[in-house]
């Protein structure tokens, strides 16, 4: 449930994220019973607190203010103009600034977490840094069309399909996608199994579908992925140790 300074909005129906930095840039809020047709967006920049265990979300912003927001009808799609838009009402820092700068690799404007970005606004020191093409070039994917949701995409190894995609496993701290959830379809002995964003070496997204930088023969080291219990750094140890990857957590 998501809720704002002053009441409950409704849940989240939808997540948009950077089809470049596999990261987290609005959660789209159900929103029918008190703004039907309208698509809210509510950036992580604007998020308070998150409660994973209770499945909740505080947003700094009364309902008024959203309801009164530039929200586009709820089937157009978000375009960069619209993001400004939404950038200057409610007064976001944008994301877009100072990556490829100086300030570092992070995706909230070089910075690791979107609190950062914010505080460089507070100081006045955001950096530029984006380009005009980027600037307008949408890269904005929504979750649904690609999770199990819609039939997920389909995942291909080097040398051939192994399932699809049923689920995301985000960070509620840096809002980046570090999985996917892929369901072998018995194709592997393991029934899930978890995919670093960091192996994708392309998505198709007219043919859905996924491919990796691994072969078959390497995704049967993949340990099985319970669905219903947490990834502890262990799992994540054994995952990346498995297939000779850099661990994220130590680059």
């Amino acid at each position: 449930m998501v809720s704002a300074s002053d009441g409950e909005l409704g849940g989240v129906k939808d997540i948009y994220f950077d089809d470049k930095l596999w990261t987290v840039r609005y959660l789209v809020v159900d929103t029918r019973k008190w703004l039907p047709g309208k698509k809210v967006l509510l950036s992580p920049i604007s998020f308070d607190h998150v409660d994973i265990e209770n499945g909740s979300l505080n947003v700094l912003a009364s309902k008024e203010t959203i309801k009164n927001a530039p929200n586009r009808d709820e089937d157009e799609p978000v375009s960069k103009q619209a993001e400004m838009e939404l950038f200057n009402y409610y007064g976001w820092p944008n994301y877009s600034f100072g990556l490829g700068g100086v300030v570092g690799p992070g995706p909230w404007g070089g910075y690791t977490y979107p609190q950062e970005l914010v505080d460089a606004q507070n100081r006045g020191v955001l950096q530029d840094g984006v380009s005009e093409d980027d600037a307008n070039e949408p890269n904005l994917r929504s979750v649904n069309e690609i999770d199990g949701s819609f039939f997920g995409y389909d995942v291909e190894a080097s040398d051939g399909e192994i399932g699809h995609v049923t689920d995301f496993v985000i960070d509620d701290k840096n809002w980046k996608i570090y999985y996917i959830v892929v369901d072998t379809k018995g194709l592997l002995t393991s029934e899930h199994i978890l995919l670093s964003t960091d192996w994708i070496s392309n998505v198709e997204w007219e043919s859905k579908k996924v491919s990796i930088d691994l072969n078959k023969e390497q995704f049967k080291k993949i340990k099985e992925f319970k669905t219903n219990e947490p990834i502890t750094r262990a799992y994540e140890e054994e995952l990346y140790s498995r297939l000779g990857k850099a661990k994220y957590w130590e680059i």
